[in-house]
């Protein structure tokens, strides 16, 4: 720390427990209901309006084991809005991830950073930005490190965030096959607000 704004980064969400593994899917599914884990993560409406806050970006770490029969591919998005969303804005997202072939709980490393930009008071007005990294040395398919944006595109902006109401970080992975042996599960979730 630079003691230059006397801020510092705040734990604001850890699980209590491993999430349950979610196999035979295809369609975006939420890893981190409370199936498992404990309660889910989530910014209180005004987290983003509080007058002078300095609380506007957040770093979002996440951890897991993956799991595949041949070479599926995962599409990871984190999403806001109300619990279990799979439609809100999306802080931070993947392209859709080509796994190596035949692997069993595999670990898989998620940073991001989310940067809110003007928060309205209006609804589902307010931008921002995304950034980060994905990677599974021994998971993903060779240069096994990949991007993450917000909006799951480069250059990384959102616009659809709504700070009025409690939103829930909701942490979702699509796959191209549903097979019960192309598995993933959240491990470890961690929320910092920055600065």
């Amino acid at each position: 720390m630079s003691f230059q704004t006397g801020t510092n980064a705040e734990l604001l969400y850890v699980n209590e427990d491993a999430f349950t593994a979610k196999n035979t899917f295809t369609s975006e599914v939420q890893i981190n209901d409370q199936a498992g884990g404990g309660p889910q993560a989530y910014l209180p409406h005004g987290f983003f309006l509080f007058p002078g806050s300095s609380r506007k970006s957040l770093r979002v770490v996440a951890r897991g084991i993956m799991s595949s029969t041949g070479t599926p591919t995962y599409t990871f998005t984190l999403r806001s809005g109300t619990a279990g969303n799979t439609s809100a804005a999306i802080l931070a997202g993947s392209a859709a991830l080509t796994t190596a072939s035949g692997i069993t709980n595999k670990m898989w490393e998620f940073e991001a950073d989310i940067v809110v930009k003007k928060p309205t008071g209006s609804g589902a007005a307010t931008s921002g930005v995304g950034a980060g990294m994905i990677s599974s040395p021994a998971g993903l398919a060779s240069p096994f490190q990949y991007e993450l944006w917000g909006g799951a595109a480069q250059p990384g902006t959102f616009s659809t965030l709504d700070p009025t109401i409690d939103n829930y970080l909701n942490f979702n992975v699509a796959c191209s096959a549903s097979n019960a042996s192309n598995s993933i599960q959240l491990l470890q979730l961690l929320v910092l607000g920055l600065n």
